[in-house]
């Protein structure tokens, strides 16, 4: 996704440690700016490391998981929706 804007997570770089943005993307991780300038093969993956994300906070976190990545994951099913997948809210 190089090229493309993105902006930082609310969550900010200063939550400790370094970020892990490989197979997932946590709340401090770099999220586009504009998903509808994403290709569909681009949401698809996006989608598929937000899931990741989602299950890992939880299996992790007592308190469920963070409103960062609850709040992309509704982003990126909206779009996927609005351009006619079948994006499920997992």
């Amino acid at each position: 996704m190089s090229g493309l804007d993105v902006v930082p997570s609310p969550a900010g770089p200063g939550t400790g440690g370094t970020p892990d943005c490989g197979t997932s993307l946590g709340p401090e991780c770099a999220f586009p700016a504009e998903l509808a300038e994403l290709s569909l093969t681009e949401l698809q993956v996006l989608h598929s490391r937000i899931v990741c994300q989602l299950e890992h906070e939880y299996l992790t976190e007592p308190e469920g998981p963070h409103p960062v990545t609850q709040d992309r994951h509704e982003e990126l099913v909206a779009e996927l929706e609005s351009r006619g997948g079948t994006a499920t809210a997992d």
